[in-house]
């Protein structure tokens, strides 16, 4: 191009999409006169992109319409439009694997697209001398430590957790610091990135046996597993991909039954021509082009192994192997490993880092210290940190990958926190962050990374008294200068999950030091929010069903007043009396426990229709009550902590209605499908945008979470189990697998089939999955803040056994042993792991549903409760014991539950027409709220 002609855009253009995690690594050159092109090795499969700046600008992201998704095909031009948005992508089914062209021509009458097959040439040569280098390092294995019973050693709970195939699936694993590997088995194109920032700089990998590819494709099987990817092949091979946790890095095995000369050679996203290699002690490191570097992004990238190995750059020439079989590009270094003796196995360590220094010591720390085995060992030992494992094998499995997946999304990318999805949410967003905390961290004994969380997100409140945003914390943070404070709902979950910390840890100190924080952001609701009926007033769509149409009008108005915000902030106020009542503040406590109070009394009084019987799901600004049939009812009676902020009768009656009305077996749906603003399928429809149905009858997996906690709060475990069965066949066997999506449609697909949506893996479906489990079937729930821990077991019938390891404190555990014999009765052994006096509350389920307590005081040896659930009759230690009863039975109230099924004899509006709900919401003189 001539170096003197002017790009018709200013900003760097790129290829965003479905094959390169919607990131910026495919740069769009300008090769003059008004023309953009970019080359992309594809898939023969669909794939989804738009074409814009980095920044996703208004007027610099180009598609084909602003609601709707557009095919594109080869060598047919695309008139495009500058058309941000959700759904309305172009898509592309290249029609064979190989290298395509995107060229974007930009003229006075319009921007055009046109893709083509073919690119770059595979043959191209290098211009700089290739390396090739011997390394006589070797290294020795390391072995797995057990833990003791009733937790399985490590290579029975992997053998168990496997998650096989014999077909091209997805899984996604974290570094847990800013990075992800996303990929697929059975494949070498598209079959997976490590991507930091937006970037990557691994992709897949060959192994080779005397020579000869282990062709993936041809794999016999595929192991998942939560350290990593096996893949097994018929010559008696195996090669295992695994991302590490805490550190830029990753390791590749490849072994064989017989001694053979063992290669890997390994995708690195690095240009010939753009960078440079040299050899250290133990490998080699490769350098980016220093203009192409980005703060706080890996330029260095070391590779070594634990034999002794060649080091070589191969070309296409050499191995052809890299260009028929993987589909390598031509331009981009070649990087081989190979034994230098015949070996049953070798790992190669590769090391990301900012600097060569820190790559090299990194890498060698890995050889040295068997990073392979160690890694190994750091899985195992989160798995087993809290421990449950039933009689039921299926659930064990879900729990431990819902458990190893919740850990993919904790990072330190903006200091530490929960990314909320993937790959779209690789942000800390609040309201995600602290429903997701007690799954990902609590229950887990992870109370460091809790805390940790707490005072990120408490460090970033905004404190300025003139803003509407005052007391907030953000909503969303992008970087560490781009944080959004657009909601009602993140600074309540987080002042709830301070008061779930310091239920589990016990950390006086930080109920003092925290306190300052949670009396800043009632102070804020009182100066801005607060109503006359000390309700708390929001916008439209400020909860967490916060869509909106073209980023301004709510695509489901809950304001100004929903039920979740008035749980989240009488819960606040809970919070904030029993800390200042820690703090010695009794003024202060006096004044929250008034608000409470008095949240309390005009809650019940305003939302509940006593003719109906119906939960309102929000107050409208002239009090009126909206009856909309949503799930967020439920939460008024799972986010308290003391569960009164309702009376129990009409929680038993909410429940029945939302149940009845909205659980179908895989999920509860966000709208009743009786409801005209019902959409029965998410994306991908011609009748509406996505967002229309987003929160209007999609199915969210995180709301699973809640609905078990109310149906378990009721005795109605097995009902509510049946729902966790579904879920853990969708966490072993659709979509990514070990991991959730965040959505689902309503309505099964024509095979009858669930159809996921949305992220492909989110931390709140997964975290709800995990916290029901201890939280709620268990019902573990210490309080040692008032030095007492109470176990209230509703335990399914399917469950004959089941071991547990409940953590709290510093390095306490109640352990548990559960046995039901043939005639029912329940047997529990019961002891602490280093308690200091904590009052055990045992809360037992009888057969009517109704909730019987007893104390014990546990001390060195363990103790046997035997209960009756028929006559609520108990014994400790063989002696007859009283039992108070707690709760009384709500079946009179609730009845039998049944799941609802989709009624396919509605003729729904949404259906009938061209944006319906669009047009009504565009009409309806909504107050718009751009942030």
């Amino acid at each position: 191009m001539n170096g003197l002609e002017q790009a018709p855009h200013n900003e760097q253009l790129y290829v965003k999409g479905t094959f390169n995690g919607w990131g910026d690594d495919t740069p769009m050159a300008y090769i003059g006169k008004g023309r953009y092109q970019a080359v992309v090795c594809l898939s023969a499969d669909q794939h989804s992109f738009k074409i814009s700046d980095q920044q996703g600008s208004e007027d610099l992201t180009f598609s084909a319409d602003k609601y709707k998704a557009v095919s594109c095909f080869v060598d047919q031009p695309q008139a495009l439009i500058a058309a941000k948005g959700i759904g309305n992508d172009l898509t592309f089914s290249a029609p064979e694997t190989g290298l395509y062209t995107i060229s974007l021509a930009v003229t006075a009458g319009g921007n055009a697209m046109q893709i083509s097959l073919g690119g770059e040439n595979h043959d191209a040569e290098p211009n700089r001398e290739l390396l090739t280098a011997d390394f006589a390092v070797s290294s020795v294995s390391g072995t797995l430590q057990a833990k003791a019973k009733p937790v399985l050693a490590p290579e029975e709970l992997f053998g168990q957790l496997a998650i096989k195939t014999d077909s091209s699936v997805p899984f996604v694993f974290g570094d847990n610091v800013d990075g992800y590997f996303e990929g697929v088995t059975h494949g070498f194109v598209a079959a997976g990135k490590y991507r930091h920032k937006q970037g990557w700089y691994l992709g897949t990998f060959a192994s080779f046996v005397d020579g000869v590819i282990n062709d993936k494709n041809r794999a016999t099987e595929a192991d998942i597993l939560p350290y990593g990817v096996t893949h097994h092949y018929a010559n008696r091979s195996a090669d295992t991909f695994m991302l590490f946790s805490q550190q830029r890095g990753a390791a590749i095995t490849v072994s064989s039954e017989h001694a053979a000369t063992l290669s890997i050679a390994p995708q690195l996203n690095l240009a010939i021509n753009a960078s440079t290699v040299t050899c250290f002690d133990k490998g080699v490191v490769y350098a980016l082009d220093p203009a192409l570097r980005q703060e706080t992004t890996p330029s260095f990238i070391a590779l070594c192994a634990n034999r002794p190995f060649q080091f070589k750059e191969a070309t296409f020439a050499g191995i052809p192997a890299l260009k028929d079989v993987m589909h390598l590009s031509g331009n981009h270094v070649k990087p081989v490993i190979e034994t230098l003796e015949k070996e049953t196995s070798v790992t190669l360590y590769l090391a990301f880092a900012e600097t060569e220094a820190e790559a090299v010591a990194q890498a060698s720390k890995l050889v040295e210290q068997d990073g392979y085995t160690q890694h190994q060992q750091q899985t195992y030992d989160m798995l087993t940190q809290s421990y449950l494992w039933t009689s039921d094998l299926e659930y064990n499995r879900a729990l431990m990958w819902a458990k190893a997946s919740g850990k993919v999304f904790v990072s330190n990318e903006f200091g530490k926190g929960i990314w909320a999805g993937l790959p779209w949410f690789k942000d800390c967003w609040g309201r995600d962050s602290f429903i997701a905390l007690p799954g990902i961290t609590l229950v887990n004994g992870d109370f460091d990374d809790a805390k940790t969380i707490i005072e990120n997100f408490a460090s970033m409140q905004l404190t300025d008294e003139q803003s509407l945003n005052y007391g907030r914390i953000p909503n969303r943070v992008t970087s560490l200068t781009n944080m959004i404070y657009n909601t009602t709902d993140g600074t309540p979950w987080m002042v709830r999950e301070v008061w779930d910390y310091l239920r589990y840890s016990g950390d006086l100190a930080y109920a003092k030091s925290i306190y300052p924080v949670v009396q800043t952001y009632i102070d804020g609701i009182e100066k801005n929010y607060l109503d006359e009926h000390g309700l708390m007033t929001h916008r439209d769509p400020d909860t967490w069903m916060d869509a909106k149409l073209e980023g301004k009008l709510p695509w489901s108005a809950r304001g100004n007043r929903a039920n979740d915000i008035q749980a989240l902030w009488y819960t606040s106020l809970k919070v904030a009396v029993e800390l200042a009542r820690l703090n010695d503040d009794l003024e202060s406590a006096l004044h929250y426990r008034t608000l409470a109070d008095r949240v309390q009394l005009s809650f019940q009084s305003m939302f509940w229709d006593e003719h109906k019987e119906l939960l309102a799901d929000r107050l409208r600004e002239d009090d009126s009550r909206d009856l909309q049939i949503r799930p967020n009812q439920l939460m008024t009676l799972t986010v308290p902590f003391d569960g009164g902020l309702l009376d129990k009768t009409i929680g038993a009656k909410v429940v029945k209605t939302a149940v009845s009305e909205l659980l179908f077996p895989w999920g509860i749906t966000s709208l009743s499908q009786y409801d005209p603003d019902f959409h029965p399928f998410h994306a991908n429809r011609e009748e509406y945008h996505k967002d229309a149905a987003y929160h209007n009858g999609t199915i969210w997996g995180w709301n699973a979470g809640f609905t078990v906690s109310s149906l378990v709060t009721y005795g109605y475990a097995d009902f509510a189990y049946e729902l966790t069965k579904d879920l853990s066949r969708q966490i072993l066997s659709i979509g990514h697998r070990g991991a959730m999506s965040e959505n689902l449609d309503a309505f099964l697909g024509a095979e009858g089939k669930l159809t996921t949506t949305g992220t492909y893996a989110q931390a709140w479906s997964v975290s709800e999955f995990t916290r029901n489990g201890y939280q709620d079937y268990m019902g573990f729930a210490p309080n040692l803040l008032a030095d007492k821990v109470t176990l209230s077991p509703c335990l399914p019938s399917m469950w004959h056994s089941a071991q547990a390891v409940l953590r709290f404190g510093g390095n306490n555990a109640l352990n548990v042993s559960f046995e039901r014999a043939e005639d029912g009765v329940e047997s529990y052994q019961l002891n602490y792991l280093h308690a200091s006096g904590e009052m055990l509350e045992l809360v037992l389920m009888a057969e009517d549903k109704a909730k019987y307590q007893l104390e014990l005081e546990l001390k060195d040896k363990p103790v046997t409760v035997c209960f009756n659930p028929l006559t609520a009759e108990a014994e400790i230690n063989g002696k007859r014991v009283a039992l108070v009863c707690v709760q009384p039975s709500y079946q009179e109230q609730i009845g039998q539950l049944q799941f609802a099924q989709p009624d396919l004899t509605i003729d729904f509006p949404v259906l009938r027409g061209q944006h319906v709900l669009q047009q009504y919401v565009e009409a309806s003189d909504l107050a718009k709220a751009g942030d």
